[in-house]
């Protein structure tokens, strides 16, 4: 492939040495007529050289490419092998292998039943044999012997149905996790056809006995999970949700003891900053989605000041009027600006000038912004300006100390 590029190259350089000696000689035998003939067939020569030369190049990568797709498709059908081999091999570690189980249940039954069968024949015969030879022997057997025997395989019987109904509830629930982690519990008692308090009771029983061998029901029992590291998952999300409910309820307990205007403010202004989220997750441009989102982070700010000193609210009059207002009009036409397929001269120049005026409309609320804290950097400079006093009356100042350490 290098040998190939190399001998194009070579050709190149050596075109203008070819038509410098073409001229040259014209030059020394002052014979001007075939000049233009030769340099047109030297150049010609030389395309077509370097059409061969690129036909062989295209080909040789062409053999390459196919090479490498071979080689990546093999990897890639290796990668699958190895997934499915993984999504398997965990899933069979999580439910406790219940053939045996079944099997035996069967067994029970059907053996229990049958001399329950056999046994009550016996007790039978036994009265007829009672009535027809007055024996009180048969009687004895069959209160002492058989009526005992009945009751224990009856009992064995039961026990097997027991077992058994037990063993396909449990393959039923399998089959209704089907590839996930977790299943409702409602789902589930729908699948066997129970109450949800009798699968719920049932579940806590098969993961008491490790047929769930890393099963879990959730804290209001609605859901089973079946992996630790998505009962883990599951607590993580359960503490976020919680904790997320306490912040919103803090906030609207701020909110409420705000006054009625101040409240007004703050909702208008996070209905705009969820419309400009829309708009930012809508955008396909990266840069723009940069400063969409310096942008949101500025807007919360200067709303959570507005919860502070609900006394700034007149300030925000203009901005919820007509900033806010007009900033959502050019991002909804940047949307749809961007979701054209073919984009010529006036979109894109329409897309830059929106740019430009999202541009001036950030520096404009961190201005906003910083306005906000005035109050703040009025009260730091006075503090400050009433510590240096009190430091020079102290005598506690640099100057002071140095004149001390003179003395």
């Amino acid at each position: 492939m290098t040998d190939i590029f190399s001998n194009i190259e070579k050709q190149v350089e050596n075109i203008d040495a070819k038509i410098e000696s073409i001229v040259e000689n014209a030059m020394d035998s002052k014979n001007y007529e075939k000049l233009n003939q030769k340099i047109n067939d030297m150049v010609n020569h030389s395309a077509n050289a370097f059409e061969k030369g690129y036909e062989k190049a295209g080909k040789v990568v062409k053999d390459h490419s196919e090479k490498f797709k071979t080689s990546f498709d093999v990897q890639q059908e290796k990668v699958k092998e190895h997934t499915k081999a993984f999504k398997k091999s965990p899933r069979k570690d999580l439910f406790a292998k219940k053939d045996g189980t079944y099997a035996g249940g069967m067994a029970m039954a059907i053996i229990g039943f049958i001399l329950t069968g056999l046994l009550g024949l016996g007790i039978i015969v036994m009265w007829i044999l009672h009535s027809a030879l007055s024996l009180n022997v048969f009687l004895g057997i069959n209160n002492y012997v058989l009526a005992p025997l009945v009751w224990i395989f009856l009992l064995v019987a039961l026990i097997g149905l027991f077992i058994l109904s037990r063993a396909k509830r449990f393959k039923k629930y399998v089959q209704v996790l089907a590839d996930a982690m977790q299943a409702d519990v409602d789902e589930l008692a729908r699948s066997v056809g129970k109450p949800v308090k009798f699968v719920r009771r049932d579940l806590r029983k098969m993961i008491a006995a490790s047929w769930f061998k890393e099963g879990y029901l959730s804290h209001d029992e609605t859901v089973l999970i079946v992996s630790r590291a998505a009962y883990e998952a599951y607590k993580t999300e359960q503490q976020r949700h919680l904790e997320e409910q306490q912040r919103l309820f803090k906030v609207q307990q701020v909110h409420e003891q705000l006054p009625v205007q101040a409240r007004a403010t703050i909702q208008r202004g996070e209905d705009f900053i969820k419309e400009i989220h829309v708009s930012k997750v809508a955008i396909s441009e990266y840069e723009m989605t940069i400063k969409l989102s310096h942008l949101e982070s500025i807007l919360k700010k200067i709303f959570k000041r507005v919860e502070k000193h609900p006394e700034v609210v007149p300030h925000m009059r203009k901005v919820l009027d007509y900033y806010l207002p007009t900033t959502v009009k050019l991002l909804n036409a940047y949307v749809q600006l961007d979701k054209q397929a073919v984009q010529g001269v006036n979109i894109l120049a329409a897309k830059t000038e929106i740019e430009g005026s999202l541009d001036t409309l950030i520096a404009a609320y961190e201005k906003l912004l910083d306005d906000l804290f005035e109050d703040v950097m009025l009260d730091v400079s006075t503090d400050i300006a009433v510590l240096n006093t009190m430091l020079v009356q102290d005598g506690l100042t640099e100057d002071d100390f140095g004149s001390m350490n003179r003395e």
